[in-house]
């Protein structure tokens, strides 16, 4: 993800002054690349201290990593960052197919990007250690939390997933530290699910979380927190499309990384689950 969109999707988080620093780098990236911290902090009439809590906001490594950011958006050209945003009456068949088709694409794109290989490979280490994984989600994040209980499940992993804040507070109070908690916000602002991870917090339980980019609540509180980016998607829209494919693809990217790694054992129980369901099907052949 370049510079500029992700000076756009964190515009909420950045202070007064984060964001004229943003806003001349925005307007002299060529310029940027060849400055130091205190020189473009002077240039924007800003703090050195304001430039790298700027840079840290932005989820960028460091001072240099930007620059290198900035160079590489330079060569590129990357500028392709309008929004084709759901739907329009009596909108064509094909505008449909290749806006959302394009969206799509736009949005794995830059999700990939978010993604640090020590983040996923914490997250699969906790999972390899896992007892039980409780795994919860609210409105369309739900589906989500569906989607880790399936796949896991079905590679020997006993998850439970919640429905319901009240009884998964009751089913999560079992829980050891031993277990892991998955929790799956787009916003990282849904209130039961920070309630669920202010408890695990207090209570010791590793958690994970999954969250569109940005300074949320929820991804400060994981001790993995995996990011999405900002869903290409009006606060009125047709279904949560965006938010959804990213979140799908991390949980593959995770899922993936997790057999790899775990490959006899994991490849054993996926055998054994495949070969039970059509066992149970030859049953019911004429």
């Amino acid at each position: 993800m370049n510079f500029q969109n992700r000076v756009r999707i964190s515009q909420d988080d950045l202070t007064a002054a984060e964001s004229k620093v943003a806003q001349y780098v925005l307007e002299h990236p060529e310029e940027t690349v060849n400055y130091s911290v205190d020189q473009l902090a002077k240039l924007a009439g800003a703090s050195s201290a304001t430039v790298v809590r700027m840079v840290k906001k932005l989820d960028i490594d460091s001072f240099t990593a930007m620059k290198i950011m900035l160079s590489m958006d330079l060569v590129e050209g990357k500028e392709d960052d309008e929004k084709q945003l759901d739907i329009k009456a009596n909108e064509s068949f094909g505008s449909i197919r290749d806006k959302l088709a394009e969206n799509e694409t736009k949005n794995i794109e830059q999700t990939k990007s978010l993604l640090k290989p020590d983040d996923c490979n914490k997250a699969v280490n906790r999972l390899k250690q896992t007892n039980t994984l409780y795994v919860f989600g609210v409105g369309a994040s739900s589906l989500a939390a569906e989607n880790i209980r399936q796949k896991w499940a079905r590679i020997g992993l006993r998850v439970v997933v919640g429905r319901d804040v009240n009884v998964f507070l009751t089913e999560l109070s079992n829980a050891t530290k031993d277990d892991t908690l998955w929790l799956v916000s787009n916003s990282g602002e849904t209130p039961e699910i920070l309630y669920v991870a202010n408890y695990a917090k207090e209570s010791g339980l590793f958690l994970i979380t999954l969250t569109m980019f940005g300074q949320n609540h929820l991804a400060k509180l994981g001790d993995v927190s995996l990011k999405t980016i900002k869903p290409m998607e009006p606060d009125v829209r047709v279904g949560a499309t965006n938010s959804i494919t990213g979140q799908f693809f991390v949980i593959d990217v995770i899922l993936y990384l997790y057999f790899s790694q775990d490959f006899d054992r994991s490849f054993a129980a996926i055998t054994a689950s495949k070969r039970l369901a059509k066992n149970y099907k030859s049953q019911f052949k004429n």
